[in-house]
């Protein structure tokens, strides 16, 4: 009797590890902690057959059924009304694997862009970008410990706007005291400016950068508060990598004048001429790793979803056909074929969540793929914005990068104090 219950418990105990080891099951557990679905949204999750689930939450859950996928059983999950809910895991109906908050909002409704666009601004102080010796004479900057990618914000408590302003700041020659912004912390510097002896003038000793300026697509814009968002990356400075605070900034209509196709090895751009028509469309307030956000002022022409697209929560975005809107040209925004090929495992934020690979042949004969001045280009899938084009393939043009809408979302509502 023993050595049968022995064997019987074996024979549990390698039943369990192997269905611990299958893929639906690590799918199960690799599950966020919380689910944030949209009204009505459909979700599907793998799952091991021999995983029970069980819902519970008022009306947070309109459906919940097993079905046969390609890959096995899968979990197909119906959004209800907006609220909350959870679903439990356990194996067999017993082992405990995973408990999942799922919360349920309003649908949201976004008016997808695809209209080339220019942001210009100029930074909330200057970005150091080098140090440079005058003459035989140290670079003061240097010797005191300010770094490049330092963003210098006052002098002496007065505010510093510009390369001019910080200039006329230090041309006495006297000891300045310094406010910099370093890696989101503030320090404070004395430094004493070295008069150039090639024409007299009392200076730093450091390369400085306080405006910038360039191409992009807009990813949307809320009809409800006039927010708007585009690139899906922040603006960063050049030969630092350090992303650029904003002083004062603006988005303008952009008319694409000119296309360098893509090749392998060379990304290619669209040149625009927003700088010459200066027609305002709105303000940036908010340069952020995952996009350039503010608030709209006027309506950009050529909306391909006037009635706008519902959002598509990151849960909700499969690999597969796709789509994408942008401009390429005078003929104004267009909707291209593309594909998701792969998302990331990762439940974080990121502005490479996933890999893009453009379909539309008419898109690669005129561009090659992606160039730059198409991030922010708005991703559709399954009638939903799902994200944005942030960055290509340098290597295979017609491949890129994309970050997901939501997460540009909680961004704007951060960079805006919602």
């Amino acid at each position: 009797m023993g050595d049968r219950f022995r064997r019987l418990a074996a024979t549990l105990a390698a039943a369990t590890a192997a269905l611990m080891l299958s893929p639906q099951l690590g799918t199960v557990t690799r599950l966020p902690d919380e689910m944030v679905l949209d009204a009505g949204a459909v979700t599907v999750i793998p799952v091991a057959s021999a995983v029970w689930t069980e819902a519970s939450g008022d009306g947070a859950i309109a459906g919940l059924e097993t079905q046969k996928g390609a890959d096995g059983e899968c979990l197909r999950l119906t959004a209800g009304d907006a609220g909350e809910g959870k679903l439990t895991f356990r194996l067999l109906g017993v082992v405990p694997l995973r408990t999942v908050k799922l919360s349920v909002r309003p649908e949201r409704i976004m008016m997808p862009g695809g209209q080339s666009v220019g942001v210009a601004m100029t930074t909330g102080g200057v970005v150091v970008v080098g140090n440079s010796d005058l003459g035989k004479r140290p670079s003061p900057a240097r010797l005191a410990g300010i770094k490049s990618g330092d963003v210098i914000q006052c002098v002496n408590g007065v505010r510093v706007d510009g390369a001019k302003q910080l200039s006329q700041c230090l041309a006495d020659g006297a000891p300045a005291r310094l406010e910099v912004l370093r890696d989101g912390k503030k320090l404070e510097y004395e430094v004493t400016p070295a008069r150039d002896e090639r024409d007299g003038q009392y200076r730093l000793g450091a390369w400085v950068r306080d405006s910038t300026a360039g191409v992009g697509t807009l990813t949307f814009y809320d009809p409800q508060t006039g927010g708007f968002g585009t690139l899906g990356h922040a603006i960063a400075d050049i030969d630092t990598g350090v992303l650029l605070p904003v002083g004062d900034g603006a988005l303008y209509a952009n008319g694409v004048t000119d296309v360098t196709p893509s090749r392998a090895g060379a990304p290619g751009e669209l040149t625009g001429d927003f700088m010459q028509r200066r027609q305002a469309l709105g303000v940036v307030t908010t340069n952020s790793e995952y996009g350039v956000f503010g608030q709209i002022e006027a309506l950009p022409d050529g909306a391909l979803y006037a009635r706008g697209l519902p959002v598509a929560g990151r849960n909700q975005i499969h690999t597969g056909a796709a789509s994408l809107l942008t401009t390429v040209d005078g003929g104004g925004v267009r909707e291209y074929a593309c594909e998701i090929v792969r998302l990331s495992d990762s439940a974080q934020p990121a502005a490479r969540a996933m890999v893009i690979r453009v379909t539309d042949p008419a898109l690669i004969a005129r561009t090659g793929g992606i160039v730059q001045g198409m991030s922010g280009s708005p991703l559709i899938q399954d009638g939903r914005l799902i994200g944005a084009v942030t960055h290509v393939m340098v290597n295979d043009p017609t491949m890129g990068y994309g970050i997901c809408i939501e997460t540009m979302l909680d961004a704007a509502g951060k960079g805006m104090g919602n």
